[in-house]
């Protein structure tokens, strides 16, 4: 059975390691294992009972009368928010939950049941993205079994929202998008086609697995005004050699680079701009429109 750290819950959750310390003395709101060496172990039902009574507390409920109620009473209180923030953070939450049950289609079927709820543009953007910050799925993934198949069906959506979308592309400006290697999930690529496209920028999707040569030939015959890519932060991509093919044949063109981790330090070069992943997207919408 799928064991969490007290640093788990907090990723998943929102709330901070201290606070869920408190709760426990003071609320017995959680009741952890411990291993050898002390370290707190919770169950998958203790993590959906912490989002359920976090969802609750942001909707105005007190921690000190959650901690008193049955599991029963707090399932039918999260069953009666109806405010759009908590229809979207309840399908997250169960997106999370059936993430690491014991049933290999729990979570497909689940996504399925979402796609009957919402259009599949506001699945993808109000759902599915963050589901998969909080996961960590977005570039990286350990590649256990449970992740394999949350990736594999979450691919599935991106792409029939990228097919389906229907917005006209009113840029005339281009947006590469690439990977170098296949050791970092191509999500986040998929992700950015998505949300490039649903806001009419033209978009020249190369996918994984692309050399310097391959750039080098697409930079000579159709150069994009904007490359991005993602990498992570001990990389070995040779960024020097297509900063210089792209200075010599697409010399119009600016290389922007997603970075993992949200306090990702700006920095702005003639034709390199690295951000992190969001400010990544958000720059790109700002100068192709």
């Amino acid at each position: 059975m799928k064991n969490f750290t007290i640093n788990d819950l907090e990723r998943f959750s929102g709330v901070k390691a201290h606070t869920l310390r408190i709760w426990e003395r003071r609320y017995s709101l959680l009741h952890p294992t411990r291993t050898p060496g002390n370290l707190r172990l919770y169950t998958v039902d203790e993590l959906k009972k912490l989002l359920n009574i976090s969802l609750l507390k942001n909707n105005g409920y007190q921690i000190s009368k959650l901690s008193k109620i049955q599991a029963s009473e707090i399932d039918l209180n999260i069953g009666k928010l109806s405010n759009e923030y908590s229809k979207c953070q309840k399908a997250i939450n169960e997106l999370t939950i059936n993430m690491y049950t014991s049933e290999p289609a729990s979570f497909e079927k689940v996504l399925d049941k979402l796609l009957l709820k919402w259009p599949v543009d506001i699945l993808v953007e109000k759902i599915i993205f963050p589901f998969l910050n909080i996961t960590g799925l977005l570039f990286m993934g350990k590649r256990e079994f449970e992740q394999h198949l949350v990736v594999v069906a979450v691919r599935k959506k991106l792409i029939l929202a990228i097919e389906t979308t229907r917005q006209i592309s009113t840029s005339t400006k281009t947006v590469l998008l690439f990977l170098p290697d296949s050791k970092q999930l191509d999500i986040g690529l998929l992700y950015c086609n998505f949300f490039l496209k649903s806001r009419g920028v033209q978009v020249l999707y190369l996918g994984t697995e692309i050399t310097i040569q391959n750039l080098k030939i697409v930079l000579q015959v159709h150069p994009p005004e904007y490359v991005f890519t993602y990498l992570p932060e001990n990389h070995h991509y040779p960024l020097h050699i297509l900063l210089e093919d792209m200075s010599a044949f697409a010399p119009g063109s600016r290389l922007i680079i997603g970075g993992y981790t949200l306090d990702k330090v700006p920095v702005f070069k003639e034709n390199l701009v690295q951000l992190n992943y969001t400010n990544a997207l958000e720059y790109l919408i700002e100068h192709t429109q």
